[in-house]
């Protein structure tokens, strides 16, 4: 276990320029829980390229939606307030977490693919099979692993051990970070989001997604769901999740908490949910445009 890294990595996010003034009023936003539309669509188009962005998403395949949306007014009425709020927010950290020119990372289009399949597969098993999770779920399962960013920015050489330690002994990230660094990527995410004052719920998902139990019980079911997605998107092979090691979906702890809140979820067929998900490759690559644009 390296010494001090710890410290190292809380003045790194001490020291990470702050988010874009947008994202930080949306935050408020979001927090404050009063927002309507005029406010939001005000508040987008004070930044030229968040506006585009936004219209690109709502005209993408991942809403499939049945004509095109031309104003940022329009966007907010057929997708949601918070929904629409989150996706400013996922527009935002990419950009604010760009590392400095010429700085050896991990694979960030791997990254970024992984996080965005997350989210993603995590909104379709909740519309495929009538779990009630927030809007919300999109940006959580997007920034689940974000502290996998802010340990490779911390020392790129090491958290390149703990992806070698990850494949030669078959274990997971969370133990490979743990054995190397004495601290997860969960927890590490967790101090970022609450540097950010991000709403409750994307802090206990980044810190609880591999412990679903820890998470608070208001916050819990959309905690599971994000899990399971991320285990989905890990044996799908969508971006790089932490390990290679197969799992059984349908005995893992997430599901057991999403089966407990909805009873029929115990029926589904997991395993052909699981097999057709190549639909979703069409809504991944739209969004990872426009993340590495």
């Amino acid at each position: 276990m390296l010494e001090n890294f710890k410290d190292k990595i809380q003045s790194l996010i001490e020291y990470l320029p702050p988010i874009p003034g947008v994202m930080n009023d949306l935050i408020k936003l979001l927090n404050a829980g009063n927002c309507d539309v005029r406010e939001i669509s005000d508040l987008i188009e004070k930044d030229p390229s968040l506006s585009v962005n936004i219209l690109r998403i709502a005209n993408s395949a991942f809403y499939g939606l049945p004509y095109k949306v031309s104003s940022l007014q329009q966007a907010v009425n057929l997708i949601g307030l918070k929904e629409l709020a989150s996706l400013c927010m996922f527009c935002s950290i990419g950009p604010a977490l760009k590392p400095p020119a010429g700085m050896k990372t991990i694979d960030l289009k791997m990254f970024w693919r992984h996080s965005i399949a997350t989210g993603i597969i995590a909104k379709i098993f909740c519309r495929e099979f009538s779990i009630g999770v927030r809007e919300d779920l999109y940006l959580a399962g997007l920034i689940h692993d974000i502290g996998k960013i802010i340990i490779d920015r911390s020392d790129h050489d090491v958290y390149s051990e703990v992806v070698r330690l990850t494949y030669d002994n078959n274990v997971s990230i969370g133990e490979a970070e743990n054995k190397i660094i004495g601290e997860s990527h969960s927890s590490i995410g967790s101090w970022l989001l609450e540097k950010w004052k991000l709403p409750r719920m994307f802090i206990e998902t980044a810190a609880y997604h591999h412990s679903v139990r820890d998470a608070s019980e208001e916050h819990r079911e959309l905690v599971a769901v994000v899990s399971l997605a991320d285990q989905i998107a890990r044996l799908r092979g969508f971006g790089f999740g932490g390990d290679m090691r197969g799992t059984i979906i349908n005995e893992t702890e997430a599901f057991a908490i999403v089966r407990d809140g909805n009873p029929h979820v115990k029926d589904i067929d997991l395993a052909g949910f699981v097999m057709d998900l190549d639909r979703a490759d069409s809504e991944i690559s739209e969004l990872e445009k426009i993340i590495n644009g």
